[in-house]
């Protein structure tokens, strides 16, 4: 009976966790959108490690709080390890101590900067970066991140100089950062920033806490809910430009880029020439890796050259510059976001894309068709002038959406001819050379979601592209997304035609 009982709470307990996941909703201003650093999906939890392994979640306000957890979960108000009081013995408990991961290991100079929660000094300040947190560290003041962005933009660094000095801050205050955006996953990522912003605004004495307030809270030190008010100070920057990345500076190629997001991100567009390196890959847990294995990671990257880290906002980019820092890289931030806004954009829309036969069979060679148009006018390209009642002829735009890409101003056509401004390309050296500057391409891909062909598509008229697929394939429905690029532009329509192959008996056996 008592199993029972000790299983239906555990089970409980792993509903209400469930419950709360789903329900939480409250996202930090620099975590959601679709250019925006959106952080893991996994919630701050308090994980107790005495009679109990498995994760408990409360929430308060939308926030996981591990003070109402360990309130409303007395499992989690554990024994330390040196502890037998409890008596018990039992095997359980054993081995859910057994399965405490150690602390990375910290070499000199990494404990110089990652201080561990047991040597906290009183001649700091502690700094809680955390929006709308329950919890606190005795002593510390208060400043959410989000305040010094501008939606996900870094505000400038007068407005950066004089939140800090409204909070009590001045040049000469040594500072250790701890916190997380509990609503958004939490881990390191908001406090290596705002530690990235105070190097940025050159502040010497700023260090990070090796650990969260759940580390804070599992070494059996108090804490409060009301965060410390310091008397106001002036604060002046030194500024150290060469820890943020321009746009200008990454499109020089001076520095090794560094694509700091997942995988999936990436496959979706990233700088050329950059480098996969994802934030979490830096992480053991919640906490930076250990000098050798960071070591290990960052092996590819030479000491001889700087590195530029970016992600969509640049939040989660500074977990990678933080580690890079810490092992004497001469390491810079930047943005997905800035990158896509200096980039010029592809105005067109698919308008069109067939495949035949289809469907196919195995071996078939399929004619794979797209029809562009411009992206403002995809519904009905072709227009023809018009009079308005003044009897003013007013220009309408008519011609090839997809023409004169080449060079916009070297094979730009503009002739009017009846009130119709003409653009694109008209003699055949034009036709050439705006041709050679834009390209498309079919990617093919299984059901499964492996890339099987890439098909160059030829314009043949206009806006109208052909390509050949040499179908020998296994039977089964293929996906294909049309890829339009000119030089480092590009846009890829997803999903924009499916071609059903059914096998024959001459290529029966053919992908077995």
């Amino acid at each position: 009976m008592m199993k029972n009982r000790t299983a239906a709470c555990i089970l409980l307990s792993f509903v209400i966790a469930a419950t709360v996941i789903c329900n939480a909703s409250a996202e930090c201003a620099a975590c959601s959108g679709a250019q925006q650093d959106v952080l893991n999906n996994e919630w701050a939890a308090f994980l107790g490690h005495g009679n109990s392994s498995t994760p408990v979640y409360s929430s308060s306000n939308g926030l996981i709080s591990p003070k109402i957890s360990r309130q409303n979960n007395p499992s989690l108000n554990a024994k330390s390890g040196n502890d037998t009081s409890s008596g018990t013995g039992d095997a359980k408990s054993e081995n859910a101590v057994s399965n405490i991961k150690e602390d990375p290991q910290r070499s000199q100079s990494f404990a110089s900067v990652l201080v561990p929660i047991g040597n906290v000094s009183s001649n700091c300040t502690l700094l809680d970066i955390s929006p709308n947190a329950t919890e606190r560290i005795p002593g510390s003041i208060a400043i959410p991140y989000i305040i010094f962005l501008n939606g996900t933009i870094l505000k400038s660094v007068p407005e950066l100089a004089k939140i800090l000095g409204d909070a009590g801050i001045s040049n000469e205050t040594c500072i250790i950062i701890y916190g997380e955006c509990q609503p958004c996953g939490g881990g390191p990522s908001a406090a290596t920033y705002v530690y990235w912003i105070m190097k940025y605004l050159g502040h010497k004495n700023v260090k990070l806490l090796d650990g969260s307030i759940d580390d804070w809270v599992a070494a059996k030190l108090p804490t409060v809910t009301e965060a410390q008010v310091l008397p106001r100070k002036n604060y002046t920057p030194t500024l150290n430009a060469n820890l943020f990345a321009t746009y200008e500076y990454v499109h020089s190629k001076k520095a090794k880029i560094v694509d700091a997001r997942t995988a999936a991100e990436v496959k979706a567009g990233s700088i050329p020439g950059a480098v996969n390196i994802p934030y979490d890959s830096v992480l053991d847990g919640k906490k930076i890796k250990d000098e050798a294995d960071l070591q290990k990671l960052f092996a590819t990257l030479g000491k001889d050259e700087p590195v530029v880290v970016y992600t969509n906002t640049g939040v989660k980019a500074s977990m990678v510059w933080f580690a890079l820092s810490l092992l004497g890289y001469d390491a810079r931030i930047y943005s997905w976001q800035d990158w896509q806004a200096h980039q010029p954009k592809l105005n067109i829309d698919l308008l069109d894309a067939t495949a035949q036969p289809n469907p196919a069979k195995t071996g078939d060679v399929v004619q794979i068709t797209v029809v562009f148009a411009d992206e403002n006018q995809s519904t009905s390209r072709v227009k023809e002038p018009t009079t308005n009642a003044s009897n003013e002829t007013v220009l309408t735009i008519k011609g090839c959406a997809t023409c004169g890409f080449g060079s916009p101003q070297g094979f730009a056509d503009l002739s009017s001819s009846g009130g119709v401004v003409q653009i694109g390309a008209n003699s055949q050296a034009q036709k050439s050379a705006a041709d050679s500057g834009f390209k498309v391409t079919a990617v093919i891909h299984s059901q499964a979601g492996a890339e099987v062909s890439r098909v160059i598509i030829k314009r043949v008229s206009g806006d109208k592209f052909v390509g050949i697929w040499n179908a020998n394939v296994a039977a089964g429905v293929y996906k294909v997304d049309i890829v339009a690029s000119i030089e480092d532009v590009t846009k890829t329509f997803p999903d924009a035609l499916q071609i059903e192959v059914n096998s024959t008996n001459k290529y029966k056996n053919l992908g077995n």
